[in-house]
C-alpha cells in the first residue's frame, strides 16, 4: 500500500474522527454545535496509519453544509391610535358612495359629498397595500325628479375596478357627483358581484355611505343578509350622514343583516372620530398581516436551512462511507487487504456519528431561535394592541 503522509493528521487528533480538520469560521453559534458534539463524543484516537487512511475519504469540510446564521425577521409595527375591537384582516374592500341628489345637502362648512369623499380617502389609504380596493357609486345618473328617477335607479356604475392600486380609487373619487336618486339594493346587488367567493366573514367589506334610505323601490335588507350568509361572506357596514331617526333605523337595519355596523354623523368631528376608528381598524389589519408574514418567512427559512444541512451531511457521510468502503474492497479483490480495516471503519463512524450529533445540535439551535423569534413577534404584537 502507498503510504500517506501523517504529520498534519497527528495534529488534528480526535477532531479528524468527529467532525474532519476544516479551518476555524470564528461563527460562536457554530462553535456552540461543535462544543455540545465533542462533549458527548468518545472516539478511540486509532493508530496514525489509520488515521492517515481514512484522511483520504473526509477531505470535504462539513462547515460547508451549516448556515452562520438564518436571518429572523422583526416586523415594524404601528403604534395604537384609538381604540376599536379587532376585526378579520380584509383582502377586498369596496366603497359604495350614495350618488343621489340629497348628497350635495351641507353639513357645516361642507357637502355630504364631500364628507364622504373624505371619509372613504381616510378608510382606504390605511389598508394594507395587498388589499384590493373597489370604488362603486349608484345613483349618478338622470336627476332628483320623476322623470328622472328610471335613469338614476338603473345606475349603479364601477368608477374603480377592483384593485391594489389606490392611485385610480383616489382620482375617481373626484369624479362621484350628487344627482339622482337611491338604488341602495342595486348597488349592493352589483358590489356582491365584484367579490369573491369565501368561507370567512369579513374578510371582503363593503362600505357604504349614504345619507338616506332606499328610494328605488328595492330590498337592501335582503340583499344584505344574503351577502353575509352567503357565498362571499362579506361585511355590509354603514355611514349615514345626519339622517332623521325612521331612516337611521333603516340603514341600521341593512347594516346589521350585513353582519356589520351603523353610524350616524352629524358633524365633521363625528366625521373624524369615525375616521379613525377605521383607521385603526386598518392598523390592527396591517399589523396582523405584518406579523403573520413575518412568522411564516421565518419558519420558512429555518427549515430550508435545517433540510439544507440535513441533506448534505447526510450526502457527505453517504459519499464518505462508499467511497472507503469500495477502496477496502478493492483491495481485497486485488490481494492487498487493510490490515487494519476493522480500525479504519471505527474511526470513520466515530466522524459520521459526530457529524449526525452535529446535524441535531444544529437544528436543535435554530429551531430554539425560530420560537424565541415568535415569542418576540407575538409580544410585541400583543404590545401594539
Amino acid at each position: 500500500m502507498t503510504a500517506v503522509p501523517v504529520p498534519s493528521l497527528v495534529a488534528c487528533g480526535l477532531a479528524l474522527a468527529l467532525i474532519g480538520c476544516g479551518g476555524p469560521r470564528g461563527d460562536r453559534n457554530a462553535a456552540a454545535d461543535r462544543g455540545q458534539v465533542d462533549a458527548g463524543a468518545k472516539a478511540p484516537g486509532g493508530s496514525a496509519e489509520a488515521r492517515a487512511y481514512v484522511a483520504q475519504f473526509t477531505k470535504k469540510d462539513p462547515e460547508a453544509c451549516f448556515k452562520e446564521d438564518v436571518a429572523l425577521k422583526q416586523p415594524a409595527l404601528k403604534a395604537p391610535a384609538g381604540d376599536i375591537a379587532p376585526r378579520v384582516p380584509p383582502t377586498r374592500v369596496i366603497v359604495m358612495i350614495d350618488g343621489s341628489g340629497s348628497m350635495a345637502g351641507r353639513m357645516g362648512g361642507r357637502t355630504k359629498l364631500e364628507l364622504a369623499r373624505e371619509a372613504a380617502l381616510g378608510f382606504v389609504d390605511g389598508l394594507p397595500a395587498s388589499v384590493q380596493t373597489s370604488l362603486l357609486v349608484f345613483g349618478q345618473q338622470g336627476d332628483n325628479s320623476q322623470a328622472g328617477k328610471a335613469k338614476s335607479c338603473s345606475a349603479v356604475d364601477v368608477l374603480a375596478p377592483m384593485s391594489a392600486d389606490r392611485g385610480r380609487l383616489r382620482t375617481a373619487l373626484g369624479e362621484v357627483r350628487a344627482v339622482g336618486w337611491t338604488p341602495l339594493a342595486a348597488g349592493l346587488d352589483r358590489a356582491e358581484a365584484l367579490l369573491a367567493a369565501s368561507a370567512t366573514p369579513g374578510e371582503q367589506v363593503i362600505y357604504v355611505v349614504s345619507d338616506g334610505e332606499e328610494t328605488c323601490g328595492g330590498d337592501p335588507v335582503a340583499v344584505a343578509r344574503r351577502i353575509n350568509s352567503g357565498r362571499t361572506r362579506a361585511i355590509v357596514n354603514v355611514i349615514g350622514f345626519n339622517l332623521p331617526s325612521g331612516e337611521a333605523a333603516k340603514l341600521t337595519a341593512v347594516a346589521r343583516a350585513g353582519g356589520g355596523g351603523f353610524v350616524n354623523l352629524s358633524s365633521e368631528a363625528e366625521l373624524e372620530r369615525e375616521t379613525a376608528k377605521l383607521q385603526e381598524w386598518a392598523r390592527r389589519s396591517d399589523n396582523h398581516v405584518a406579523t403573520s408574514m413575518a412568522t411564516s418567512d421565518n419558519h420558512v427559512a429555518t427549515s430550508m436551512a435545517i433540510s439544507d444541512a440535513h441533506v448534505c451531511i447526510g450526502g457527505l457521510i453517504s459519499d464518505e462511507h462508499v467511497a472507503m468502503s469500495s477502496d477496502l474492497s478493492d483491495r481485497r479483490v486485488a490481494g492487498r487487504p487493510v490490515s487494519f480495516e476493522e480500525e479504519a471503519r471505527t474511526l470513520l463512524k466515530a466522524r459520521h456519528d459526530a457529524l449526525r450529533a452535529r446535524d441535531e445540535a444544529y437544528r436543535a439551535r435554530l429551531t430554539d431561535a425560530e420560537a424565541g423569534a415568535k415569542q418576540r413577534i407575538d409580544s410585541a404584537a400583543n404590545a401594539a394592541r
